[in-house]
């Protein structure tokens, strides 16, 4: 085709029904309904988004979120730690030389700042946007009262240029909840400030901080309807046009691992890429080997995210990148809205106690929500639930941090599993292109507990079998076949009363038979993974424990 004849085509648009009827015949009978995903947050995620779901978004919304950032541009705020305060100072001026925008560490309480190293980190501050936590220490900024930026753990002191007014979002994030709950969090904050300092105060003083997970339109969307609370927040206090308030964010911990290690890098490549299309003022990015600690490498790969999201994609010339996307409006939308309902509904509650004490509640619930996916593996934590590498071998120090990390309770018995091996084969029967798929199957399974399988010669009579589990040491087999295999040749096995327990894989109607004929368990899909952990590391640990998870 020329190019004349290309620019003279044009093409009949699509209608929804004309989609759907397409979709539906690729379903193979599913609905539509299929498509569908419920979030965390209880948002249905539709598999096309139109300009039809537009129509109830207020035509203000947009506006709100761009105008709430003074640049198209964001802060590369990597925070520094050390073991001493010489460390601290140091590390703070190499990350300048190369690339951070601010000073940003932690004050901690064995550190002792020396009047000369203080000298020079006034110098530097005087140069450039500080992010403190003084916490442990408040009275060292005495010596610091004129610096820029955000400082945490201090607010009833008066800095000229900085804002001390902390809205943590963070905090419900750590524990487990959803983006309605850190959103609703942040306003319950807000309202406290403004109750006692007045509103006014608040918006002069105030910095929110957001930590960003790797689910990546919700993280995005979250940042956005920020934006549009704070103006419902500021209308609510009579002020119809508050100020914007700086928003700083770090990647999120809450999905990193110590088992494959690696992944890491690209969950926080995800969660940066997000939170500057969110429109992040400033972002902090953790080394992927953050929990067992960070080395000059891997600081300079997480610093060089962002120097690569700068200079690559250009996302620092755009203000609002996603503004416009049918799915992401519709997504900030449904959030603002569930989460302005759900503020009101704490702030009936009399006191800012309770009011946190039902944000903790609900962050509990998300959280064995998101741990029931994971050990269904209904949802996948690459390394760790799924695809996990057998040699990660796991060592005795991880860095504990505030996160609630959803690859803890596997790391735990991967770890058990390192102490107490559990010497395991699969005795798979049948033609391999019949059985392959279940041996794969229970092999990824087993392997993310910790537990490497190897495999037994195919069909093996019951006292050959036995012979080569006596040969190999072995203390727990896996029957693999198809359905016809397993039905006809497992009450066989089990007649033979094998040395070490056996379970089979898939379900079947014969299953509470095979229990009372001396079947130790079973492995499907769907299963719990935790609690199948649990069941073998008993028999691996001589406890035997059975439950028939």
């Amino acid at each position: 085709m020329t190019i004349d004849k290309m620019k003279q085509t044009s093409f009949n648009r699509a209608t929804l029904d004309q989609w759907e009827q397409v979709a539906l015949k690729s379903l193979k009978g599913k609905t539509l309904e299929s498509l569908s995903t419920r979030t965390l947050e209880d948002i249905i995620l539709k598999p096309l988004y139109s300009l039809e779901d537009m129509e109830n978004i207020p035509e203000s919304q947009t506006a709100i979120v761009r105008d709430a950032k003074k640049s198209s541009g964001w802060l590369i705020a990597q925070v520094v730690e050390g073991s001493s305060s010489k460390e601290i100072l140091e590390g703070i001026k190499e990350s300048l030389t190369k690339g951070n925008d601010v000073v940003h560490f932690k004050i901690e309480k064995e550190h002792n700042w020396q009047t000369d190293e203080k000298d020079e980190l006034a110098e530097l501050l005087k140069k450039h946007t500080a992010i403190l936590d003084v916490t442990n220490d408040p009275a060292f900024l005495t010596y610091f009262s004129d610096l820029k930026g955000l400082v945490k753990g201090v607010e009833d002191v008066e800095l000229l240029n900085a804002r001390t007014y902390f809205l943590n979002g963070s905090t419900i994030h750590q524990e487990g909840g959803d983006a309605i709950s850190e959103l609703a969090s942040v306003l319950v904050q807000a309202d406290k400030f403004a109750k006692n300092s007045g509103i006014e105060k608040l918006v002069s003083n105030a910095f929110v901080q957001f930590s960003i997970e790797n689910n990546f339109f919700m993280e995005i969307a979250k940042i956005r309807a920020f934006r549009i609370l704070w103006q419902a927040f500021g209308q609510a206090y009579g002020k119809s046009n508050i100020a914007a308030i700086p928003v700083h964010t770090e990647t999120s911990l809450r999905s990193y691992s110590v088992l494959d290690a690696n992944v890491n890098i690209l969950r926080s490549g995800n969660s940066a890429l997000a939170a500057v299309l969110g429109g992040a003022d400033s972002l902090t990015t953790y080394p992927h080997d953050y929990l067992t600690g960070a080395t000059p490498t891997s600081n300079r790969i997480a610093r060089n995210m962002q120097l690569v999201l700068k200079e690559e994609t250009h996302t620092q010339r755009i203000v609002d990148a996603v503004g416009g996307s049918y799915y992401v409006d519709t997504l900030t939308n449904e959030l603002v809205e569930k989460t302005w309902a759900y503020f009101l509904t704490l702030m009936k509650e009399a006191t800012v106690e309770n009011r946190e004490a039902i944000l903790l509640e609900r962050a509990e619930v998300k959280w064995n929500e998101q741990l029931a996916q994971l050990s269904t593996r209904k949802k996948s934590l690459i390394g760790t639930n799924t695809y996990a590498n057998p040699d990660d071998i796991l060592g005795v120090s991880i860095k504990q941090t505030d996160y609630k990390r959803l690859a803890e309770p596997f790391e735990r018995l991967r770890k058990s599993f390192q102490d107490n091996p559990l010497n395991t084969a699969i005795i798979p029967f049948g033609i391999l292109k019949e059985y392959k798929a279940r041996m794969d199957f229970v092999n990824g399974y087993l392997i993310a507990l910790g537990i490497s399988p190897i495999v037994a010669p195919e069909n093996l009579k019951p006292f050959d079998l036995q012979k080569w589990i006596n040969e190999k040491n072995i203390n727990y087999v896996v029957f693999v076949g198809n359905d016809e295999q397993t039905a006809g040749l497992v009450p066989a096995i089990l007649n033979e009363n094998l040395s070490v327990p056996m379970d089979i894989t898939g379900k079947f109607e014969e299953y509470e038979d095979w229990l009372d004929a001396g079947l130790y368990g079973s492995i499907y899909a769907g299963q719990s993974l935790l609690k199948k952990g649990q069941q073998l590391l008993a028999l691996a640990k001589k406890e035997d424990s059975n439950d028939n998870a």
